[in-house]
């Protein structure tokens, strides 16, 4: 069969807009493989005007692997504990998981064991301003560093901890509660490179998560935060950024083993905002 989905390049340096693709889990077979070669040639494909379905949305998330389960459950939709609300919305038997301060870059999922693959955001709410999305190409960040950097982060390893997030998160949302002792111990410090590599593509990209890093093995706390800095510094460029403005029935999905991402603020008292995340669990 030949593919229906046409591929249009975002207007930057990666990511690209789908068109033509149904968003379900038994959408044909030629269409995925199509969409699978879009996702890790371009990292960030959107797709405009998905019927707000999130049953649909969690089967075609299966096609792509094992769905992970957020660490935050009270804010799972009431009858697809696989969707991840996001939002200051709250009705429908949903409590949308919000955060009133500023958010960091980040990847999805990089305080587990083995880091999630891919998210997939459905924007079933959108404000008509502010709650933008933010893609940070990592793999050209890494590839255009001085080789000096490069030799000196070789082998380097970022200690994420779900811990440390929360307590970022504190820090810049007043009253949000600590961390309870069962969820610290549910998901305990883990090491990553600085530097990863693909599992499929092969490309390596930086790997890094201001907020959740705690610090570089072998390396003090204001010594790691200083590398990460001047790291960050570099990835932050324009010429890697892709900011993306939300409108309902926009569904976007991103390959979180090469890109990172945050979000801006929005007038929460203004606007309501309500998206749907579904995650892709990634492979040792």
């Amino acid at each position: 069969m030949i593919p229906s989905i046409a591929i249009r390049p975002l207007e930057a340096s990666f990511g690209a807009e789908l068109s033509g693709l149904r968003i379900a889990g038994d959408v044909a077979e030629a269409d995925f493989q199509a969409f699978l070669d879009a996702f890790h040639r371009h990292h960030v494909l959107l797709i405009r005007d998905v019927p707000n379905d999130p049953a649909a949305q969690v089967e075609f998330s299966r096609r792509m692997g094992k769905l992970e389960h957020h660490a935050a459950a009270s804010a799972v939709h009431p009858q697809f504990p696989e969707v991840f609300c996001v939002g200051n919305y709250a009705a429908d038997g949903i409590t949308a998981n919000f955060a009133r301060g500023v958010e960091q870059w980040h990847a999805d999922s990089s305080f587990r064991e083995v880091p999630s693959a891919a998210s997939l955001f459905y924007g079933a709410i959108c404000p008509p301003e502010g709650g933008e999305t933010w893609f940070l190409d990592a793999v050209a960040a890494y590839e255009t560093l001085p080789e000096t950097m490069k030799a000196r982060i070789e082998g380097l390893r970022g200690v994420h901890c779900l811990y440390t997030l929360s307590e970022w998160n504190r820090r810049h949302t007043p009253g949000r509660p600590p961390m309870d002792e069962a969820k610290r111990r549910a998901f305990p410090p883990v090491a990553h490179p600085l530097v990863r590599t693909h599992p499929v593509s092969g490309v390596q990209s930086l790997f890094l998560c201001p907020a959740v890093i705690s610090h570089i093995e072998g390396m003090g706390v204001e010594e790691s935060a200083a590398l990460i800095e001047e790291l960050m510094d570099h990835a932050t460029q324009e010429r890697f950024v892709y900011r993306h403005r939300w409108r309902e029935g926009d569904l976007v999905i991103w390959d979180n083993r090469c890109t990172l991402h945050t979000a801006s603020l929005f007038d929460h008292e203004k606007y309501l905002r309500l998206m749907f995340r579904t995650t892709v669990a990634g492979t040792a």
